[in-house]
């Protein structure tokens, strides 16, 4: 009984040792590919990986494509890895799931399928119709984890919604100082690095107009290296300044500034300014400056953003916890109380609506002398 069951427990150990590193190529890939999946690849023949290839950024190679392209020899006798279900659909790039089955690949192994409408196990069907072995489910729950952001922002028609608290332990989200830095930063320089970081890896940072004129920030990557997310300013009313500095940081990166298409009338000329700057101003139904939370992620994942980072303030922190569109929350708590100040989920019931929601997930560490909670919602 232990000789005929050997050979398969080898086997299993074997496709996850290629599938692991086919997903730890795929995280190369970063936010360049967003809003489409991190993708990683292995060709292995004979127990050894021959060619190794990822999805670099959107609209190039896939995985599997670059993978192909750097073996030459026969693919006969050689069985494939990939992170992700091939395509089955024209997109950017031709159908991955056709070029695969042209080949003389005879088995590939996928850790999880695409969750994509136009995929949806199409491409797996797609091969084995073609005459290829598949096997999913290699590492699922990892493929799974890897691609949180992607399959949320794909099932919901929206971005990933992370939003970051920098909180005193009595709840605020600044001390009540009146001085610089000193009245800003609430957290320590190692959690600030951290934020810094998470900045990198979104393709979009959105604050609320409070935000924008008490603390006039920058919103870009600054002590790594990491290019500068977008910017989405959420101001109903049209109050932001036109000489906030988010404007000037950077090139290659859009601004949007979110408004009520009452607030766009009133404004025109303020709106054509903007603009000409580059600007993207987007107008949104709403009254007494508010915003559907629903309407304006919508919009932004129309947009191209697939993920978005939430830095504030609190009015928009409770915004998005009573309209339940967070997915995932870091609380950075700083060990002092505060001199008063705001804080940061807002004053008033929104908070209170949305208190009953669990965490599925919950990681808390120590970063410097600050304290961080790290939750995903379901």
């Amino acid at each position: 009984m232990i000789a005929r069951t050997a050979q398969p427990i080898r086997r299993a150990e074997h496709a996850e040792r290629f599938m692991a590193e086919a997903l730890r190529l795929a995280t190369r890939g970063g936010r360049a590919v967003s809003p489409n999946p991190l993708v990683g690849a292995v060709l292995v023949k004979d127990g050894r990986i021959v060619a190794h290839g990822y999805h670099r950024r959107f609209g190039g190679a896939h995985a599997e494509v670059e993978c192909l392209s750097k073996y030459a020899g026969p693919l006969t006798r050689t069985t494939l890895y990939v992170t992700l279900e091939p395509c089955s659909h024209f997109g950017k790039t031709p159908p991955c799931a056709a070029l695969l089955a042209s080949t003389p690949i005879p088995r590939i192994v996928v850790a999880m399928k695409d969750p994509n409408p136009l995929v949806a196990g199409e491409g797996i069907r797609f091969l084995r119709r073609a005459g290829k072995k598949v096997e999913v489910g290699v590492l699922h729950g990892k493929a799974e984890k890897l691609n949180r952001r992607y399959i949320r922002a794909i099932k919901r028609k929206r971005p990933y919604v992370h939003v970051k608290v920098a909180q005193t332990l009595d709840g605020r989200i600044s001390d009540g100082s009146k001085s610089g830095d000193e009245r800003r930063w609430i957290t320590g320089a190692g959690s600030r690095r951290l934020v810094h970081a998470m900045r990198a890896d979104y393709d979009a940072v959105l604050v609320g107009a409070r935000t924008v004129a008490v603390d006039d920030p920058r919103l870009n990557v600054r002590g790594i290296k990491g290019r500068d997310p977008d910017v989405v300013v959420l101001d109903g009313r049209l109050r932001i300044s036109e000489s906030a500095r988010l404007f000037r940081v950077g090139r290659g990166r859009r601004v949007f500034v979110c408004a009520t298409n009452a607030a766009c009338r009133e404004n025109g000329r303020k709106v054509e300014r903007l603009s000409r700057r580059g600007v993207i101003v987007l107008a949104f139904p709403g009254r007494k400056g508010k915003i559907s939370l629903a309407n304006l992620l919508a919009r932004l994942y129309a947009e191209g953003i697939g993920s978005l980072l939430v830095e504030g303030g609190g009015e928009v922190f409770g915004h998005f916890a009573a309209e339940e569109c967070i997915d995932e929350l870091s609380l950075f708590v700083t060990p002092r109380f505060s001199r008063g100040g705001q804080f940061a989920f807002g004053e008033g019931s929104c908070w209170v609506d949305a208190a009953g929601r669990m965490a599925s997930e919950l990681e808390v560490r120590q970063v410097g002398r600050d304290v961080l909670l790290h939750a995903f919602f379901d």
